[in-house]
């Protein structure tokens, strides 16, 4: 292999990491360690995230509570690494719902009919034109303010995108000349969806869900924080911001440390699905040359 040759393979691999393998690898990593810290929460933080007077109010960083206590005297460390347990696991069944569920109904309205595809078509649009977050509001406002009424807000329009995009790539797959050609060979609906329609469905289904669910934790962080969601003294990450904003000044670390823990998870989400999509994309690409 002369230098040429070698010089042309690293700007290859170079090009290949800059164009969405490094960035899923960036979010892969982000989102792992928060996972692993919610999961070990427990063995990392002796204290009880409800327990006040395990230390001084309002104590900065030290030895004994390593990101500090806030105004009832409460370890901070444990209050954010178990408040990661309920903004996560809310978001993995809420998304885990709204996954199965659209692509479902989105699968079944493309494939049964041009009545019911038409119908089923002009629904999705609609939900999907409803704003998540005044949906959500409007929900709360119905029920009062909690995180099972915040999430159901959510999950009432979230599952709409991912209908419209099954329905979107259902069809296509059904017009490939290898789909068509199952057809005619006597293939049922289900082995069309299994064999034809899936292996096509399922990479921007997963891009779309890693999307969602980092715009899922935005919405339930926000409206913890405007007091509507998770109730004070739950250990989610919003209701944290919303206790900690009243001592910004005098004891930053509050806000700090929960909104820290918010960025990461949702930069970590958005570059999972950032960068899945180009990988798809190249992999497209690659196959199509």
């Amino acid at each position: 292999m002369t230098a040429a040759t070698g010089f042309s393979r690293s700007l290859r691999r170079l090009s290949r990491w800059g164009t969405g393998y490094g960035l899923f690898t960036i979010g892969v990593v982000l989102v792992g360690v928060m996972v692993l810290l919610a999961a070990a929460a427990p063995l990392i933080s002796r204290y009880d995230p409800a327990a006040q007077g395990v230390g001084p109010a309002l104590a900065g960083p030290s030895a004994e509570h390593w990101l500090g206590t806030d105004r009832f005297g409460r370890d901070l460390a444990a209050r954010v690494l178990h408040g990661g347990r309920i903004t996560l696991l809310a978001t993995a069944a809420a998304l885990a719902l709204v996954v199965s569920v659209g692509t479902m109904l989105g699968a079944l309205a493309a494939s049964l009919g041009y009545l019911v595809d038409r119908a089923a078509r002009h629904v999705f649009d609609l939900l999907v034109a409803f704003p998540v977050m005044v949906v959500a509001l409007a929900l709360v406002g119905l029920w009062g303010p909690s995180l099972v009424t915040a999430i159901a807000g959510v999950l009432i329009v979230l599952w709409a995108p991912f209908a419209r995009l099954s329905r979107s790539l259902v069809r296509a797959a059904l017009a490939e000349p290898s789909a068509v050609t199952a057809r005619a060979l006597g293939a049922g609906r289900w082995r069309l969806l299994r064999y034809e329609v899936w292996p096509r469905l399922r990479g921007p289904v997963l891009v779309l869900a890693a999307v969602e669910a980092a715009q899922l934790i935005g919405v339930v962080a926000g409206l913890s924080f405007l007091g509507l969601g998770a109730q004070p003294p739950s250990a989610e990450w919003g209701a944290m911001l919303q206790e900690g904003r009243a001592a910004l000044w005098s004891a930053p670390h509050l806000v700090l440390v929960p909104g820290a823990a918010v960025l990461v998870t949702v930069l970590g989400l958005t570059c999972v699905g950032e960068g899945l999509r180009d990988v798809l994309d190249r992999a497209g690409q690659t196959v199509a040359e």
